[in-house]
C-alpha cells in the first residue's frame, strides 16, 4: 500500500525543501505520496513545484500533491507532520514587542517566557482541533508535530485526543554536530550514546558515552586546554569556536551535565542571563532576533537555497541527508530501519522525578508503527529544581489555553522566571496586552461561550504505544 505523508503547513520556505529532501534520498520512503495543505493555496502550490523538481533531480519516484481542503488532506494518511505557526511573524511580533515595553527581551520568545505562553494561547485551539479532525479522516496515523511550543503542544494534543503525537526537535543533533568536530568524530551518531532529559529547548545530556570513553569527561577537559582542532580540514580555535555557546558551557562546568539547545534558547528558561546588567545576554554572546530579521534576512536565505537546488542543471541538490529526525523516524514507522532520537512525548515514567503527563525529552527508539522511550532516570536535585517549575508553569498554560481561564494563564506568567523583575499589576497588564493583540486566534477568551462539558477530553496517549526502554 503506498505510504501518505501530509505535511500541514506546506508553504515553509524554511522546512519543506530540507524535509522533503531527506525524504526523497531515504530509499525505503520510495514511492509515498507526499500531500502539502496550507491556509496559503499559492505558497503551497510554489513549494510543491520545488519539491517535485527536488524529486526529479533526485531521481525519486514520490508523488507532490497539494490539497486545499484540510479533511482531504488527512483522509488516509499513515504520517502528519506539524509545522505551522499560528498568526505567523504578525503575532509573534507582539510576542517579543510587548514584553519590551515590560522590560522583557526574548532572544526567541517561542517556548517559554511570555512569548512562548502567548504562543501556546494561539495554538492550543489550532492544533487540538487538527487532532480531532485527524480522529474523523485518519484514526491511526502518527502526528509528529515540528511547531513551537512543542512542548505545550504535545500536551493539548495528548490530554484531548487518542491520536499518537511526538514532538521533534533538531537541538540535540546539532550539539552532537559540535561533539563530532571537537573530537574529530567521523560519525557521531555511530561513535556516541547518550542520556538526556528535560523539557523541549531546556534539557540536559546527563551521560555520554564516546567510544566507550566518558564524553562529558572528555568535554571537561577539552575546555579547560581548548587548544585547536580541525573543522571541515581546517584548524580552528576551540575557544573560538564555542563563543557563541558560553552559556551552556557555564551551565556545564555548574552542574556537571550538558544543556544541548542553543543559547538563545537556554537563556529564556532563566531570570538571570537576560537582564540590563548583561545587556540583555549580549554579555554572553546571546543575540536578540528581531521579527524583522526572519521576514527579510531569514526568508530571503530560505528563498535563495530554493532557487539553487531548483536552478538549471541536475546536481544542485545535496544527495547527503542533514541530520534532522523527520525521514528517518518516518521510515522506522513504517517498518524500515529502526533510528534512536530524541522525542517530546508525555512523561510516563522515563524521568521519574518530572509530573506524569507532562511534555518530557528523553531519546526513543522508533520502530514499525511503534514508539519506545528511553528512561533517563531521575534529574539530580540541581536539576530537578530547574526544570520541575516549568513543567508546572507548562501544565497550567496549557490548561489555561484549552480552558479558556485567565486566571490560570495569569498564574503562569507570574511563575514564569523572566518575570521575576516585574510586580503583579505589570505581569497582569502585559498578559492582557498580549491576549488583545492575539484576540483573533483567541477564541477561548473571547468567542462564545462554550457549554458545560462541551469539550471531549480522551486519555493520554496509549502507554502501549509508548513502552519505556532502558537507556
Amino acid at each position: 500500500m503506498t505510504p501518505k505523508i501530509t505535511f500541514i503547513g506546506g508553504g515553509s520556505y524554511q522546512w519543506v525543501p530540507t524535509l522533503f529532501r531527506d525524504i526523497a534520498v531515504n530509499s525505503f520512503l520510495s514511492g509515498s505520496r507526499f500531500v502539502l495543505h496550507d491556509l496559503h493555496p499559492e505558497r503551497n502550490a510554489e513549494l510543491a513545484g520545488a519539491c517535485r523538481t527536488i524529486a526529479r533531480k533526485l531521481g525519486a519516484a514520490i508523488t507532490v500533491e497539494t490539497e486545499d481542503h484540510l479533511d482531504a488532506a488527512l483522509l488516509d494518511s499513515d504520517i502528519v507532520i506539524l509545522c505551522i505557526s499560528t498568526g505567523g511573524l504578525d503575532a509573534m511580533e507582539a510576542d517579543i514587542e510587548v514584553p519590551k515595553k515590560y522590560g522583557i527581551y526574548q532572544p526567541v520568545g517561542d517556548s517559554t517566557g511570555p512569548g512562548g505562553i502567548s504562543r501556546t494561547l494561539r495554538n492550543v485551539p489550532v492544533v487540538t482541533a487538527l487532532a480531532r479532525r485527524m480522529e474523523e479522516m485518519c484514526p491511526d496515523a502518527w502526528l509528529l508535530n515540528l511547531s513551537n511550543p512543542m512542548g505545550q503542544i504535545v500536551r493539548a494534543i495528548a490530554q484531548t485526543s487518542r491520536i499518537k503525537v511526538v514532538g521533534l526537535c533538531h537541538e540535540y543533533m546539532s550539539f552532537m554536530g559540535k561533539v563530532q568536530n571537537i573530537f574529530g568524530l567521523k560519525r557521531w551518531q555511530d561513535e556516541t550514546s547518550a542520556t538526556i532529559a528535560g523539557v523541549n529547548h531546556f534539557a540536559w545530556i546527563t551521560k555520554l558515552n564516546i567510544n566507550g570513553r566518558d564524553g562529558l569527561e572528555m568535554l571537561r577537559g577539552q575546555l579547560a586546554e581548548p587548544g585547536e582542532v580541525v573543522e571541515n580540514g581546517k584548524l580552528v580555535n576551540l575557544s573560538e569556536q564555542l563563543s557563541g555557546d558560553q552559556v551552556k558551557f557555564s551551565l556545564f562546568e555548574t552542574y556537571g551535565a550538558m544543556p544541548y539547545p542553543g543559547d538563545r534558547h537556554i537563556v529564556e528558561f532563566f531570570p538571570h542571563f537576560l537582564s540590563e546588567k548583561t545587556h540583555h545576554g549580549s554579555d554572553f554572546g546571546v543575540a536578540l532576533t528581531a521579527v524583522n530579521d526572519r521576514r527579510t534576512i531569514w526568508l530571503d536565505g530560505f528563498r535563495k537555497k530554493i532557487a539553487e537546488w531548483t536552478a538549471e542543471g541536475e546536481d544542485t541538490v545535496p544527495r547527503e541527508p542533514s541530520d534532522e529526525s523527520l525521514a528517518p523516524i518516518i521510515a522506522a514507522l513504517l517498518g524500515g530501519e529502526p533510528t534512536i532520537q530524541p522525542v517530546t512525548i508525555p512523561n510516563v515514567g522515563q524521568i521519574e522525578n518530572l509530573p506524569l503527563g507532562s511534555s518530557v525529552e528523553t531519546l526513543g527508539t522508533f520502530t514499525r508503527d511503534n514508539l519506545a522511550p528511553h528512561t533517563s532516570g531521575p534529574l539530580s536535585g540541581a536539576l530537578l529544581a530547574l526544570v520541575y517549575k516549568h513543567c508546572v508553569i507548562q501544565d497550567l498554560v496549557v490548561a489555561g489555553a484549552m480552558e479558556g481561564d485567565r486566571e490560570k494563564v495569569l498564574q503562569a506568567m507570574i511563575a514564569d522566571p523572566l518575570n521575576n523583575n516585574n510586580d503583579y499589576r505589570e505581569i497582569s497588564a502585559m498578559l492582557d496586552e498580549l491576549m488583545e493583540a492575539n484576540r483573533q486566534w483567541l477564541p477561548q477568551f473571547f468567542g462564545p461561550t462554550r457549554p458545560p462539558g462541551s469539550r471531549s477530553v480522551h486519555p493520554p496517549v496509549a502507554a502501549a504505544r509508548l513502552d519505556l526502554q532502558v537507556s
